[in-house]
């Protein structure tokens, strides 16, 4: 049956239904009971009498109305998950659940594990009241490598599809999808694995490489360089927690250079102050001082002084010792009043910080510098503010482990660790987690005889797959383009 045919058959059993009273349920069942080529997603559409641009519509609603962001749903998009040629990430399959009111299994969504998200024993519900999902896959709040790869791809694809109708330099819808799809990144950073979501932004910037080679407006090209350094910091970002710390640094660089390009302070002061925390990791703190300062020039708000305070600041003196005590000490305080004269408390994503971020940081502090206790208060704070799984989740409970670990509870660091393992999927487990665990492995081995909890630590740990860096994907887009 021709596609136009099984169409017009769907809306007869709609309109069948209707007569009879029934359920949406029951007439997208119905339909695709008669009509097998249709699947359960497109028959669910059918049943409620909505056309993909009403869908579309709702959808971008449910995005607003839960403040997860701009969607980016096209209806090439919607099509091809209704084909079943692609399968919706976990956003988009939350949202569908929201809008058809049905669960991801009535929706044929069968490849994808869901369950609904409890916080504090309920149920997380939208304003609609209905329940939103995710995926269960070893780590309760990160998305499936398949059903990632897949929602990368649509957000990439909505692209290169404005570039297929407005040319290869672009036009206002192609810089507006390139904007969603920064945010998306940024917002969603935590989500998806560290490898997974380099290939994509390396991707996307590549995007905006071929863009910036073709002539541009002055104005489209300011913004094509913004766009670009965002994708440089949010790559560089990714190579520092795949341990590829020279490509990192390399990428803050780049990404600092076009937001000089550009104007955009936010950016510059983003880049350096990444670029200090990566400089520190790599046992270079006096250079990392010197690029917090520079970064602390261009912090135009409160958080983000917060924020370049804990990372290059506090970080590196506390790696400088003990005679920097007092010099760090000033540094928590200050970053401490920072975060609290923040008229908006916090700033969620990557590119954002927080105070369960804050806590983390001062709990690094205080670990390195022998105040175990304080380490651990800052370290349980961090930990039970964030949702179990995710990378912050991972970071703050490790330092708590380590802290347990120094005050001789040498079962509760090891069950602590180990918990971790549990949850996080290897590859999602950062190498600043990966260091975090090697870290307290030594602590615990140096304890003595810490028991059979620590050596099971001590062998997961050593046998996790190493973390593979992405490469070079794309040109290095840089201030001169």
């Amino acid at each position: 049956m021709r596609r136009a045919e099984l169409t017009r058959r769907g809306q007869e059993i709609r309109r069948q239904g209707q007569r009879q009273r029934w359920s949406v349920q029951r007439i997208a069942e119905a339909i695709v009971q008669e009509l097998p080529q249709v699947l359960p997603l497109e028959a669910w559409r059918w049943a409620l009498g909505w056309s993909r641009a009403q869908t579309i519509t709702e959808i971008a609603d449910y995005y607003t109305r839960t403040r997860i962001g701009t969607s980016l749903l096209n209806a090439s998009m919607l099509c091809k998950w209704e084909h079943g040629d692609i399968t919706p990430g976990y956003d988009y399959t939350a949202a569908l659940c929201a809008v058809y009111q049905a669960d991801p299994v009535r929706l044929g969504l069968r490849n994808t594990t869901l369950l609904s998200h409890v916080i504090d024993g309920r149920a997380y519900r939208d304003g609609r009241g209905f329940p939103r999902w995710t995926y269960t896959d070893g780590d309760a709040m990160t998305v499936d490598h398949n059903s990632g790869a897949a929602a990368l791809a649509a957000i990439r694809d909505s692209i290169a599809l404005a570039l297929e109708v407005e040319g290869p330099a672009g036009g206002p819808l192609a810089l507006e999808n390139l904007a969603s799809a920064v945010a998306y990144y940024d917002r969603n950073y935590s989500m998806f694995p560290p490898g997974l979501l380099a290939v994509e932004v390396h991707r996307t910037r590549m995007l905006v490489g071929g863009m910036l080679k073709r002539d541009q407006s002055d104005t489209a090209r300011t913004e094509l360089r913004c766009l670009a350094g965002w994708l440089s910091a949010l790559v560089g970002n990714l190579a520092f927690h795949l341990a590829d710390y020279p490509a990192a640094a390399i990428h803050f660089a780049t990404a600092a250079r076009l937001g000089t390009a550009a104007g955009d302070g936010d950016l510059i002061c983003w880049s350096l102050g990444a670029h200090a925390m990566t400089a520190y990791t790599s046992d270079r703190p006096i250079e990392a001082l010197e690029l917090a300062q520079q970064a602390y020039e261009y912090a135009g708000t409160p958080l983000r002084r917060a924020q370049i305070l804990a990372w290059g600041r506090l970080r590196s003196l506390a790696h400088m010792g003990e005679g920097y005590r007092s010099d760090a000490a000033v540094v928590m305080v200050a970053a401490q009043r920072e975060l609290e004269a923040d008229p908006d408390g916090d700033r969620p994503g990557r590119f954002g910080f927080d105070l369960a971020e804050l806590q983390l940081h001062l709990a690094e502090a205080n670990l390195q510098f022998g105040d175990h206790t304080a380490a651990g208060l800052h370290a349980g704070a961090s930990r039970h503010s964030l949702p179990v799984g995710r990378p912050g989740w991972a970071a703050a409970t490790l330092v708590l482990a380590r802290a347990e670990a120094a005050r001789g509870r040498l079962s509760d660091a090891a069950a602590l660790g180990l918990e971790v393992l549990d949850v996080i999927p290897a590859p999602a487990l950062r190498e600043t987690s990966r260091v975090r665990l090697r870290d307290l492995d030594r602590d615990l081995s140096a304890a003595g005889s810490p028991g059979a909890e620590a050596q099971d630590l001590r062998e997961r740990t050593r046998a996790l797959p190493t973390l593979i860096p992405v490469g070079r994907i794309s040109d290095e887009p840089n201030g001169r383009s």
